[in-house]
């Protein structure tokens, strides 16, 4: 479990975070969604401590996270699985070295061990023969399915998912979609997932948080979330016509 206890954000006189506090649970998939600009991406950031924040607590399993030391965070570091938006794949890299790179930096494994690990990762995000083919070589999709592959390869316990369906093709974003619910139940990680895409609200999302003007504005389930009286969630929701149209029905 992730506990978030009331924190802040700012940059400047911008203040970004405004006394957020939310719990994500072992085994669920916890989706934040929000108008670009509401603060979402400096949260998830915050969180994995790519920025420290102001005022608060973030604990990992009672563990506090924030305002402690670098080595005591490289040690929570090593939980956490990371899938940026648009993959951010080694380009010069072939897919098993991308795969293999949390490996080289934070595990005692051989080189025999990493290969084998790296494998059974691209194994498990049903890639095969692509070991030696570089990014440019395969689709966007392949892309984030090798991204996914890497985040998992150090078998965390924590998975954070920034816009995973970013560029993609309504189809393509589906198999996404339930490759991070497969992997998410069957490794019981905590997955945060950053998304605009709200087929992945109403497909997997266990807890729904929404975030307005650096606030929670509004938490429930994939259920509730088309039931609020929440006005601005609601306008955020509904702004698709084909979203109005696929509840209606």
């Amino acid at each position: 479990m992730i506990e978030i206890k009331n924190i802040f954000k700012s940059f400047d006189d911008n203040h970004v975070l405004k006394g957020i506090s939310t719990t994500f649970e072992r085994g669920k998939i916890s989706l934040i969604i929000g108008k670009s600009g509401s603060g979402k991406t400096v949260f998830l950031k915050s969180i994995i401590g790519l920025h420290d924040i102001d005022r608060g607590q973030i604990l990992y399993d009672d563990r506090l996270f924030s305002g402690t030391k670098s080595k005591f965070k490289k040690d929570i570091r090593k939980e956490i699985g990371m899938v940026f938006q648009g993959g951010a794949l080694f380009d010069s890299e072939t897919v098993e070295q991308n795969v293999m790179f949390p490996l080289e930096m934070f595990s005692n494994m051989s080189y025999k061990q990493k290969v084998e690990r790296a494998n059974f990762c691209l194994k498990r995000v049903n890639l095969t023969n692509a070991n030696k083919l570089y990014p440019g070589e395969i689709s966007g999709g392949m892309q984030k399915r090798v991204a996914i592959a890497r985040a998992i390869a150090l078998n965390p316990k924590y998975l954070f998912c920034d816009e995973p369906n970013s560029g993609l093709d309504p189809v393509t974003s589906i198999v996404i979609d339930n490759l991070i619910k497969e992997i998410s139940v069957e490794f019981d990680m905590t997955t945060i997932i950053n998304t605009h895409d709200m087929n992945s609200v109403v497909e997997i999302g266990d807890k729904i948080i929404y975030i307005h003007e650096g606030k929670k504005w509004w938490e429930g389930n994939r259920t509730e979330i088309f039931k609020s009286e929440n006005e601005e969630l609601n306008n955020f929701v509904f702004a698709s016509k084909k979203m109005k149209k696929l509840i209606k029905n």
